[in-house]
């Protein structure tokens, strides 16, 4: 007897680690869907950066297969006009070492729109090197390496994203915000405690009727 309820507590803590798996699994995917890399605003650069790489904000990131970067650009000051491109860090590492002019520098193509919920830039934009904002604006980007059409294609790899501008005020400073994020291990942790749970209830099932049977079995014997 007490064998038997030491193995019905073993199995109703292991059933409920199940329930917990499937309840976790969603919120899991949903919270680590994106990782957040840089978030920030109003970020100050001076208009040198037009013509100089090296004035010019650049943060380095590295996609990996099937990877996607998401970036939010916008400008909301007066007299500013904002550039944003993705370029590959090769291509960055030279330019910034002879101080090039960044808009001599081929972006990598991505999709942008202004964001909608329930849709990819994808569904609604056509693809860019490319994206510029005068005084105010918004702009929500895709990248994955490159496009195809209107549709962002993988190409892991290492790229710098920078942004370079004018003010045509009195100042010198150009101010924008930007937010970096990349594709998480949401999907894969979601679908991964999903099956260990329906895996652990599954078997739950299985033992609770061979436990049965053999109750049944005894009741005829």
């Amino acid at each position: 007897m007490k064998c038997e309820k030491k193995m019905e507590k073993r199995v109703k803590i292991i059933v409920i680690l199940g329930l917990i798996l499937l309840v976790a699994a969603p919120i899991l995917g949903f919270f680590l869907d994106k990782l957040l890399l840089f978030s920030a605003g109003p970020i100050p650069i001076d208009e040198n950066s037009n013509t100089d790489i090296q004035d010019a904000f650049a943060f380095p990131v590295s996609i990996e297969k099937n990877q996607k970067l998401v970036i939010e650009f916008s400008v909301y000051y007066a007299n500013i006009s904002a550039t944003v491109k993705i370029v590959g860090k090769g291509a960055y590492d030279a330019a910034y070492a002879t101080n090039a002019n960044p808009n001599g520098l081929t972006g990598e193509s991505f999709v942008y729109c202004e964001f909608t919920w329930g849709q990819s830039p994808s569904t609604s934009t056509v693809a860019s090197s490319s994206r510029s904002i005068t005084e105010d604006g918004y702009w929500y980007i895709e990248f994955a390496g490159t496009t195809s059409g209107d549709y962002v294609v993988s190409r892991p790899g290492d790229y710098v994203v920078i942004v370079y501008g004018t003010n045509s005020g009195s100042s010198t400073q150009v101010l924008f915000n930007i937010t970096i994020k990349a594709d998480g291990p949401g999907e894969f942790l979601q679908n991964l405690f999903l099956a260990i749970g329906i895996v652990i209830l599954a078997c739950y099932v299985l033992y609770f009727s061979y436990s049965y049977l053999n109750k049944l079995r005894r009741g005829i014997d």
